[in-house]
């Protein structure tokens, strides 16, 4: 039993993170702003409307949690959807919760 505690507390943990990540509506914006395809930080930054030291904040948190991933073209740093599954969550949030 202990050991399907300590499982148990490690899945906790990770869903904790990612329900972090959804706890912010500008990372949500980010999100929805990438569903289509990759962008670069000032294009995220410019479409969600914050500042790109915010924006770079909130990208390096989604880029930890596994949820965006980046690549890099000279100077320019691009981010894109890592895990799919979360925009398919987010998508089932907004569902469960209509306006």
């Amino acid at each position: 039993m202990k050991c399907l505690i300590n499982e148990l507390k490690d899945l906790a943990e990770c869903q904790a993170a990612i329900c972090g990540v959804f706890a912010n509506p500008k990372r949500i914006l980010i999100l929805w702003t990438l569903a289509e395809h990759e962008k670069s930080v000032s294009e995220i930054a410019m479409c969600v409307g914050t500042s790109l030291q915010s924006t770079s904040q909130h990208l390096r948190m989604m880029r930890e949690t596994g949820i965006l991933d980046s690549r890099r073209d000279g100077q320019t740093i691009f981010y894109f959807i890592a895990n799919s599954e979360a925009t398919e969550r987010c998508r089932l949030l907004i569902d469960a919760y209509p306006a």
